[in-house]
């Protein structure tokens, strides 16, 4: 277990202990406001309701906009079509809960420069004995902006990097119609897509305490399109919407955790949605 106040008191310079950090302020960024992102932001914007004496802020960052085939895997109603979908989340959410949520939807996140950006709205929410803790939660379905989060990560002093992947359904080549596939294909389409993994990096004072997401899982950084320029380039690999809850229930997990007390107790966690089992590695203290 991990206790970031604790970690404050002992590794910091004197200078920082001296000013008595007793509390965070933590600053969520979450990428993405699809299947993931989408059950993630109505777990995190409950919690951060019913978690009110901890400072918090949410920025949610998504320029896709809510289309008719959303409708039966991701968090949206027919009323939702056309608009962004981090709008409709903001409005929905902050409404609801009473909360400032913000919303980047100009464009896709695809440098480490939009994302330090996004966390730049810090200077008044500074407090005496309190440090702003950053958050960056990624909910995305492609490797392109995965590899800009890590190198955000890497170049960042402090930061909590929560990343969520899940196993796209098998779908066989050539656009066949279901009357066609073979009985392997059937299977392989029957049992995929419920997999997926939730992993918890961390650097502190410019050292990393818990690998991110590229050192357990690497990425290709070879076979990447900016979602950008993707324009149907990657084939359509689907998602299931139970696989979609199930990484975001393990994100608020960790969210819980650190909204609770502080801690970050698991390192990264592997899950299947169709058994709903899961198997965390634990994090060593440090």
């Amino acid at each position: 277990m991990i206790n970031l106040l604790d970690y404050h008191a002992k590794n910091d310079d004197s200078e920082v202990r001296q000013s008595r950090i007793q509390s965070m302020y933590y600053y969520i960024v979450i990428i993405g406001a699809g299947g993931t992102g989408g059950y993630a932001v109505q777990r995190i914007t409950k919690m951060l309701s019913a978690f009110a004496s901890v400072d918090s802020f949410l920025m949610i960052a998504d320029p896709d906009m809510v289309e008719e085939k959303n409708l039966l895997r991701q968090p949206f109603v027919n009323q939702d079509i056309g608009g962004k979908k981090a709008s409709v989340l903001t409005q929905r959410y902050g409404r609801t809960y009473g909360l400032k949520i913000g919303s980047y939807v100009d464009k896709y996140v695809e440098s480490v420069e939009q994302l330090d950006q996004l966390f730049s709205l810090t200077d008044f929410r500074h407090k005496t004995g309190q440090h702003i803790q950053k958050v960056l939660i990624g909910a995305v379905d492609n490797d392109f902006t995965r590899n800009v989060m890590h190198e955000y990560f890497m170049q960042t002093d402090d930061l909590i990097y929560i990343d969520a992947g899940i196993e796209g359904v098998f779908l066989p080549s050539g656009d066949k119609p279901k009357s066609e596939w073979g009985e392997e294909e059937i299977t392989d389409h029957m049992e995929s897509g419920y997999s997926g993994q939730v992993v918890v990096g961390l650097r502190k004072n410019g050292t990393e305490i818990l690998e991110p997401l590229n050192r357990i899982y690497p990425i290709d950084a070879t076979d990447l399109i900016a979602p950008s320029h993707n324009c149907g380039l990657e084939p359509y690999q689907p998602q299931r919407m139970i696989a979609n809850e199930m990484a975001a229930f393990h994100i608020s997990t960790i969210l819980n955790e650190l909204l609770s007390t502080n801690t970050i107790i698991v390192h990264y966690a592997n899950f299947n949605a169709r058994t709903g089992s899961c198997r965390p590695q634990y994090v060593q203290e440090v």
